[in-house]
């Protein structure tokens, strides 16, 4: 019975005693017996029903209302408070529980930042529901919001393509034109029952490039040792043998094995130079002071038929860097243009200041890259040219990796092949 019918009766009932004692000339003192069991009665009901109803309407409140905070009072009802301590216990159980799983996903989120790695997560419906710090540097975005919500096709990242080709549930490596290299990961877990994917994705390009250099030097020293002595004795030999025979045609023939051994130890000394770089000595300099000042000599370098354009800026624009070295690598690149070149065509040259750098490109009209080549670009010892060293992407590579430059070489849709170098801010 609830504690507001208990009241309405109990009245009631009082009623009908004070009506009685007053008609039916009963003594006052005799109802105040009935009155003293009615509000002995009704402490009674209120402390045996009332209280714990009210107690556990008020633990029914807190937990549903998901505060866990505040705790209930006893009110010295054991019953009541025996429903106070349960549901103190409860409270404390599950603000232990909720403090637990918010420390762990903070620690799981402030991991998944802290990550190398770059994390793309997806909803149910899959939208991006977050990216880590590492996945905002590689796509170039500076804050998640810009990307949670949209769809993982939608972003504005040149990796997207490849990484949605990838299966669930594989991993492949990923190399770009601008000699990125990547591994992506595919994935998925089970939450709430439903499947969720997410994509890692792992630069690989140090790694690689240190392990590829390692590789590459120790072999370049090998063979430029075992070479520069064999042909080191087979001149000597040579020279001896020449001395000795007086016939002109004998003389002719040992000279052209003189002069075979001679292009094969420069042919060696060419890749030992590579390996043998030093170190750019950083200075400022004005970066189109130094182009407009080697133009002449390109313009000896370039084939009959193709034109050198060097859109001049007005002003002069200074970058940190090695100039020698810079414009080895200007000659490189321009040189690697008029072999692409199998006609008329032009080259041109364009510095251009940036709010993160300065850009240089080097823009040309000849062979397209392929998409095959493009994955083989800055690999030492791989050229498309027959009679290439595959040695002038390396130095190109190795002298901007020093200067810690930005880099791509890449063919766009209409057939200009364009070697981009961001430099950093002087």
């Amino acid at each position: 019975m609830k504690p507001s019918l208990s009241f309405v009766i109990l009245s009631l009932s009082l009623l009908a005693l004070t009506i009685l004692a007053v008609v039916g000339d009963i003594p006052y003192w005799v109802w105040y017996i009935p009155i003293g069991c009615a509000i002995f009665t009704t402490l009674v009901i209120y402390r045996g029903a009332y209280l714990p109803q009210n107690a556990v309407a008020r633990g029914m409140e807190l937990i549903q209302s998901q505060d866990y905070n505040n705790r209930l009072v006893k009110v010295g009802e054991h019953n009541a408070d025996r429903i106070v301590c349960l549901f103190n216990s409860l409270i404390d159980k599950l603000r232990a529980e909720r403090l637990l799983n918010r420390e762990q996903e903070s620690l799981l989120t402030l991991l998944i930042d802290a990550s190398p790695m770059g994390v793309v997560m997806l909803d149910f419906n899959g939208m991006v529901s977050m990216v880590n710090s590492s996945f905002l540097k590689m796509s170039g975005y500076q804050a998640a919001e810009e990307l949670r919500g949209k769809n993982i096709k939608d972003i504005s990242y040149d990796m997207i393509p490849d990484m949605m080709r990838v299966p669930l549930g594989k991993a492949e490596v990923i190399r770009k034109g601008n000699f990125r290299i990547y591994r992506c990961y595919h994935l998925n877990f089970v939450q709430e029952g439903f499947k969720r994917e997410f994509y890692l994705l792992e630069s690989l390009t140090e790694e690689i490039m240190k392990a590829e250099k390692s590789a590459y030097e120790k072999v370049i020293r090998t063979i430029s040792h075992e070479v520069n002595n064999s042909m080191g004795g087979v001149r000597s030999v040579l020279e001896i043998v020449e001395d000795e025979i007086d016939s002109e045609d004998i003389k002719q023939v040992i000279e052209s094995c003189d002069n075979r051994c001679e292009r094969m130890c420069n042919f060696i000394r060419a890749y030992a130079d590579v390996v043998k770089l030093p170190l750019p000595v950083i200075k400022k300099f004005d970066l189109v002071k130094e182009i407009a000042g080697m133009t002449p000599f390109l313009q000896k370098v370039i084939k009959d038929g193709i034109s050198l354009k060097f859109v001049q800026p007005k002003s002069e624009i200074y970058i940190n860097g090695d100039a020698v070295q810079i414009q080895q690598v200007i000659l490189n690149i321009v040189k690697n243009a008029t072999e692409s070149i199998t006609s008329k065509g032009f080259i041109q040259i364009e510095v251009i200041p940036k709010q993160e750098g300065v850009e240089l490109t080097i823009s040309n009209n000849g062979k397209p890259i392929s998409h095959e080549e493009s994955k083989q670009l800055f690999t030492p010892f791989f050229t498309t040219k027959p009679d290439g060293k595959g040695i002038g992407l390396t130095f190109v590579r190795d002298v901007l990796n020093n200067h810690m430059a930005h880099y791509s070489l890449m063919t766009d849709s209409m057939g200009i092949t364009r070697f981009t170098i961001l430099f950093p801010k002087p």
